[in-house]
């Protein structure tokens, strides 16, 4: 009998074990009413050859158009840049239905994890999130520092680290008592992986703080469209003009093609064109990531 109770204890442990990660429901409100959405969490390891971006944007209630001018931006910018970049993307700031302020000031959500040519995945989260009121930034930036970095190797191809980089779209400051230039300050105290574009939405200078203390850039778009687009590009690594050359021709989403060819090696040829003759073709020996991985939904304390 104790040899049956020890084994159906040992059985127990192990099946608590291997459980699958269960996914975490996090609510919001819309005008159709309440919404689940879940967190995701990356992989306890990846490692990427090339670089890793995350896109980090404020969801505070003054973000709306420029929610749907970074929508439309990134529909242009995604298909072209480089082929090793893996974007992810992080909302701060979403409307929370319970516990008030204290609840909005811990809303943030993991929406993407890192991955290659997901351009329609950032699109939809970007139009699945929902705008809130405060703007955690601190708790933002620690989410993504401290977790979705977590784990995260980068490198290029002559096997050097490379920087994680984040890119942060917000129009204002911490409205939830943290003091993002000291955050950073200690952060880059213990490590030098990690470099921050700041693209601010207004004439604020606060966050230039982010840039200097990692080696990014602030960019100051006060209320241009032509400047939002430009600065999405620098930070994007991709040329400039390349949105209003993309809207020109109307190359929305384009997922790149390997080029087919003849038994003579040669290319078939088409009737129509991918990409305009102003881009260089794109080649058809990239080398993938280092390592696939798969998402896993977790349930946060």
């Amino acid at each position: 009998m104790k040899k049956f109770l020890n084994s159906i204890i040992c059985i127990s442990i192990v099946m608590c074990f291997c459980q699958p990660v269960i996914a975490g429901e996090f609510k919001v409100y819309s005008s159709t009413g309440y919404k689940q959405l879940t967190r995701l969490r990356g992989p306890s390891h990846i490692s990427i050859n090339g670089e890793a971006v995350m896109l980090l944007v404020d969801f505070s209630g003054s973000m709306g158009r420029w929610i749907a001018e970074a929508k439309e931006t990134l529909q242009f910018i995604l298909p072209r840049i480089p082929y090793r970049s893996a974007v992810a993307l992080r909302v701060f700031g979403e409307r929370a239905t319970e516990g008030g302020k204290e609840a909005a000031c811990v809303s943030s959500r993991l929406v993407t994890n890192f991955e290659k040519e997901n351009q329609e995945e950032v699109s939809e989260g970007l139009s699945g999130a929902k705008l809130g009121g405060m703007t955690p930034l601190v708790y933002g930036l620690q989410q993504v520092i401290e977790s979705d970095f977590r784990g995260v190797s980068v490198y290029n191809s002559n096997r050097t680290r490379n920087k994680k980089k984040i890119i942060l779209v917000t129009d204002g400051f911490e409205t939830c008592g943290g003091d993002p230039c000291a955050y950073i300050k200690e952060v880059m105290r213990k490590r030098n992986d990690i470099k921050i574009d700041v693209i601010q939405l207004g004439n604020s200078d606060k966050l230039a703080c982010l840039a200097e203390a990692t080696g990014g850039e602030f960019k100051k778009v006060d209320g241009s469209k032509q400047k939002f687009e430009a600065a999405f590009e620098t930070s994007f690594n991709v040329p400039k003009g390349t949105v209003s050359d993309a809207r020109t021709y109307n190359e929305k989403i384009i997922k790149p093609k390997r080029i087919k060819k003849c038994s003579n090696n040669q290319p078939i040829t088409t009737s129509r064109q991918q990409f305009s003759t102003r881009r260089p073709p794109i080649a058809s020996n990239r080398e993938p990531l280092a390592s696939n991985y798969k998402f896993v939904n977790y349930e946060e304390n």
